[in-house]
Formats: structure tokens, sequence, C-alpha cells
């Protein structure tokens, strides 16, 4: 199976930051398979919406906590378990900083395990 991790990678200058962030997936992987994020952001951020091709894969002003990990959690059991189809597909997000980091700016990335679906 043919995997990668795709990073889309933003910087939040301001605390209560909004960016939209509007990316393509790499082509030749089918799924997208997980996300992920990591705990050095600090908490209280918000993906006020999270779309692929225009369909919602998380629920308005989701809570980006729920993606995130810490580096005592394997790298193999990170990322928040999802299968979409992502192939070539637009991923939208609309991130909102939730006004608590540690300091600003800050660099916000964005993990996303794909695979081609062949096992």
């Amino acid at each position: 199976m043919k995997t990668k991790i795709q990073l889309i990678e933003t910087t939040i200058t301001k605390a209560k930051d909004i960016v939209h962030i509007s990316e393509d997936f790499d082509i030749g992987y089918r799924y997208l398979e997980g996300v992920a994020v990591l705990s050095s952001i600090g908490k209280g951020h918000l993906f006020r919406s999270f779309t692929i091709a225009g369909a919602e894969l998380f629920p308005k002003n989701f809570e980006v906590e729920f993606l995130q990990s810490s580096t005592h959690v394997s790298p193999n059991e990170r990322f928040f378990s999802v299968r979409e189809i992502a192939d070539g597909k637009k991923v939208e997000i609309d991130y909102i900083d939730g006004g608590n980091a540690i300091q600003y700016p800050y660099s916000f990335k964005l993990y996303m395990y794909l695979t081609d679906g062949n096992s």
C-alpha cells in the first residue's frame, strides 16, 4: 500500500485570527485515512468548517483539540481515523484561533494521512 503524509501549514499571526485554507489533495492517493494536529498550539481552537469537495467532514465549530496528540503518543497512533475519498479533491478549512496560544505568531500544521487504498 502506498501512503503519504500531506501537510497543510499556515501562519497564525494574532489571537482570534480566522484563516481560510484551500488545498488540493495529492493525486494518486485515493483515501484520506486520518487527520492530526500537534498539541503545541494550545487549546480552544475551532474548525468553523472543514469540507472535502464541498461535503462536510467535521461539524461546524468542531474543536481542534479532538484531533490533537502529544509526543507521548506513538506516531502511528496520532491520527484521528477517517476514511474519505481524497484523490485530487479540494479540502477547505476555516480555522479559528482560540486566543490562548503560547506565543504569536505560530505555525498551524494539519497532517493528513493518505493511502492509495491497496493492501
